[in-house]
């Protein structure tokens, strides 16, 4: 360790994650939100919303035809990441692709 310089931490994810846009559902016991999925990969997520819940809450995330239960890892403002209970398919992640892509559920693209 150099003096003054910080060292990064090593990434704990154990999939790479893929930057998309997509519309979804956030579902806790307390409440549903609407959320942006930021990013993806088969064993979690990235979200974007308001009132997100607090790390170690539990979640039923809602992608298009899909659905995955997870757990809140972090959360800093209006985004979390997210565990997935079980690794998603590629199929599957596939479809949340397809099927949520915000500009077409809005009607406009980028």
């Amino acid at each position: 360790m150099t003096f003054g310089k910080k060292m990064a931490d090593p990434c704990r994810r154990v999939s790479e994650r893929e930057e998309v846009m997509l519309a979804g559902s956030a579902l806790a016991v307390t409440r549903s939100r609407s959320v942006v999925v930021s990013d993806l990969s088969a064993t979690g997520a990235g979200l974007t919303g308001r009132d997100l819940p607090e790390p170690g809450d539990d979640l039923f995330v809602v992608v298009g035809s899909c659905d995955e239960m997870g757990r809140v890892v972090w959360r800093t403002g209006d985004k979390c990441g997210i565990s997935f209970d079980d690794p998603v398919g590629e199929d599957n992640l596939a479809r949340m692709k397809r099927e949520a892509r915000w500009a077409e559920v809005t009607g406009w693209e980028r």
